[in-house]
């Protein structure tokens, strides 16, 4: 009991260290969860800025230069600036007046103006090779801090696999733990069933044995009272054959008289004698049926006693197989947490290196960018003044070496903000490859989740086999149990008093066996226990390593979170010089518009004036041609009208012959009207028409064209109604003829 004791208390504080282990475990993880909450947060911050810019350079019509990297569009900017100022210098000054004064300047001033030239050079020499020297300096930082940055992201990798092959273990143990407890319970759960079963067989054996006692007692009483029996049958016939065998009459008589007196007698106590003898032997045999049956169960209960030991001891057997192979189990854990320890040593020794070099290169990075500050604030002096310089060139001439010079500038430095560019999207690619693999990592653990429900399944899935098994072993067992009963009817007490022996000796055995096992197994949880008091204190170390880890993880973030807000800080400033640099570009282009405006107002008034004069003179020609049209036509209706009469002076003599004759008036008139087709088909007509039409058109096109002046087309419709006037007073007079001569 006390060792039993012992064991449960061991086992309360095996179960309690898992919860502990779990609590520790849930805290860092919390921990990290909230690390990489507070990143997220701040990538979506980033975004939310660059989708801002995008939909301001959406709204106005740059929806290329949107899908581009915050540098590029910047760069795209600045070319765009400087193409404004070079169209505006080009639009202000004629290149021809220029010329002339560059030549006549470096007639007057050659020296001076080729030491300008040397000294601008010279300058722009230099500010390339600055500019060159920063961008490789900016490559080799951003070299420097992807390599950081690859280093701690394979510490990372390597911390968590360690998390992982830690998480394993312990789940490891706490499954040898359960398998531990579990077998201990289907032991003690074993050996009380056990006991119980072998103490009602006890009971039965002796009730049997009771029962057997009285039975053969009960046969003795019977054999002596069927040997009384028979000698009283036998007396009973001899005194028969005495009676047949008696000599004279009187005795015969005398016999008659008393034969039936005393004959009666003993025949009605034999009768009631057999009679209860038939019973007793009713009651043997069915004693004895009850017996045989009873026998038979005994007989069956032994058998499943057998079996049921030998499965005892194959579970025995299983068991002990089972502690070898959690001890080997706990042996490679051992062996797995000492092995996880050295590497966790490394680890932290390498991360330690790893922040003295972070902090050294961030040391230099922030010294080169002093540096580079420095040089850049010269720089942009040294531009200044070049600016200043290039300025006073440009007013004095604009040279092809110095727009060459220009173009070279502006080439590198979109080269360099290429090469920036470049350096960006290759971050956001290793940005997106983490985001990659921590979906990769989440996949895995989904598909361990599945396999581990898989497992669970098949397990449900070889119990219920494994039950299913067991009926149906049990169903062969009970046919082979009545197998067997029915083949052992004729066996006797004896055997079952030897099997009975053979029982208790074999309990025996099994207690022995028992007792020894119990001893082995104190000496292997002693053992355990000694094993469990050293890994804990290897657990407490480990502890407190993570704790001092911990802090120093605690100070990073820190660290980190300040380079965060130093970071955001230059992102304002950024964003403050694009929204200077849009108002400048917004100004130019408003410039650029009204330019362009006043440049199109010119051409248009250039090309109306154009137009009108060539309206004019077309004009002019077309109406000399008209009039030259109106007059041919006058002509030929002269002499149609003079045709016209002479036919109607025909057609009023004919009138008065018909009356006379009778003929019709339609052949009259075609006698009277041989006229050509020609003579009379209105080509002339026509032609007088089309050109009302095309008087008609263009009349038409100068009141479309608002911009002709009012006097040139007072004094065109003028001349058009004296020509119409003249045409319809000439045909009003031969309207006047002809009524006339039909007078």
């Amino acid at each position: 009991m006390e060792e039993m004791k012992e064991v449960e208390n061991y086992a309360n504080l095996v179960c309690n260290l898992p919860e502990k282990r779990e609590t520790f475990s849930h805290g860092y993880e919390k921990e990290n969860k909230h690390l990489i909450h507070d990143f997220k947060e701040l990538q979506l911050k980033q975004e939310a800025q660059i989708k801002e810019v995008e939909e301001m350079l959406y709204q106005e019509g740059l929806s290329e230069i949107a899908l581009r990297s915050p540098s590029e569009q910047i760069a795209y900017l600045l070319v765009e600036r400087s193409k404004l100022l070079r169209k505006l210098e080009l639009g202000d000054s004629n290149p021809e007046s220029q010329r002339c004064l560059s030549s006549n300047l470096q007639k007057e001033f050659p020296q001076s103006y080729n030491e300008d030239l040397e000294q601008n050079k010279t300058s722009q020499n230099c500010l390339e090779r600055d500019a060159e020297q920063i961008a490789e300096r900016l490559e080799k930082a951003h070299e420097e801090i992807r390599r950081l940055m690859d280093e701690l992201q394979g510490k990372e990798k390597e911390q968590s696999k360690l998390d992982s092959t830690l998480e394993k273990a312990q789940l490891e143990i706490e499954e040898l733990r359960e398998n531990l407890t579990k077998l201990k319970e289907n032991d003690s759960i074993d050996l009380k069933k056990a006991k119980e079963h072998n103490q009602r067989l006890d009971e039965e054996i002796l009730a049997l044995r009771n029962r057997v006692r009285s039975l053969d007692s009960e046969k003795k009483v019977l054999g002596e009272v069927v040997e009384r029996l028979k000698g009283d049958i036998r007396e009973s016939q001899e005194n028969k054959q005495l009676g047949n065998h008696s000599p004279g009459k009187t005795v015969g008589a005398e016999q008659k008289i008393q034969g039936p007196s005393s004959g009666e007698k003993p025949k009605c106590q034999q009768q009631e004698e057999l009679q209860q003898l038939r019973q007793n032997l009713h009651r043997l045999q069915i004693l004895c049926n009850s017996a045989e049956k009873e026998l038979r169960y005994e007989r069956g209960k032994n058998l499943d006693l057998k079996q049921h030991n030998s499965l005892l001891q194959e579970e025995n057997i299983k068991i002990k197989i089972e502690l070898k192979q959690a001890q080997q189990k706990l042996l490679d854990s051992a062996k797995m947490c000492s092995s996880l320890t050295a590497e966790w040593n490394h680890c932290q020794q390498k991360i330690k290196e790893l922040k003295l070099d972070v902090r050294k290169q961030a040391q230099s990075i922030k010294s080169q960018e002093k540096l580079e500050k420095a040089k850049v604030a010269d720089a942009e002096e040294k531009i200044l003044d070049l600016q200043q310089k290039l300025e006073h060139a440009h007013k004095v001439c604009l040279t092809e070496t110095c727009i060459l010079g220009k173009k070279e500038l502006e080439e590198r430095i979109r080269e360099a903000m290429e090469n920036e560019t470049k350096i960006k999207q290759q971050y956001q690619e290793e940005q997106q490859k983490r985001k990659l693999l921590d979906q990769n990592i989440n996949e895995l653990q989904k598909a361990v989740k599945i396999l581990q429900d898989k497992e669970n399944r098949m397990e449900m899935t070889s119990s219920q086999q494994q039950s299913r098994i067991q009926q149906q072993e049990a169903q062969l067992k009970q046919l082979e149990n009545e197998k067997r009963k029915s083949d052992e009817n004729l066996k006797s007490n004896r055997e079952l008093a030897e099997k009975v022996s053979k029982l208790q000796q074999e309990k025996e055995a099994l207690r022995e066996e028992y007792g020894k096992f119990l001893k082995q197994f104190d000496s292997h949880m002693r053992n355990y226990n000694e094993k469990h008091h050293h890994y804990k204190a290897k657990f407490h170390r480990v502890k407190d390593r993570l704790i001092h880890e911990v802090e120093l993880r605690d100070g990073r973030i820190k660290q980190l979170e300040s380079e965060i807000g130093i970071l955001r800080q230059q992102v304002a400033k950024k964003k403050a010089f694009q929204d200077q640099v849009t108002a400048k570009n917004d100004i130019l282009l408003l410039e650029k518009r009204k330019l362009l405006e006043q440049l199109t107002e010119q051409e248009e008034l250039i090309h109306d004036n154009k137009c009108i004069i060539s309206s004019v003179q077309h004009r002019i020609f077309f109406l000399d041609k008209e009039n030259k049209q109106l007059q041919e036509n006058s002509l030929r209706l002269t002499q149609q009208v003079g045709f016209l009469e002479r036919i109607i002076s025909s057609i009023q003599i004919r009138r008065a012959e018909e009356t006379s004759s009778g003929i019709p008036e339609f052949e009259v008139f075609n006698k009277i009207l041989p006229l050509p087709r020609s003579s009379f088909s209105g080509t002339g007509l026509a032609q007088s028409a089309g050109s009302l039409q095309e008087t008609e058109e263009r009349k038409s096109e100068e009141v479309a064209n608002p911009k002709f002046p009012k006097s040139l087309t007072c004094s065109q419709n003028s001349k058009a109604g004296y020509i119409n006037v003249a045409s319809l007073k000439e045909t009003h007079c031969v309207q006047e003829q002809d009524q006339k001569s039909e007078l």
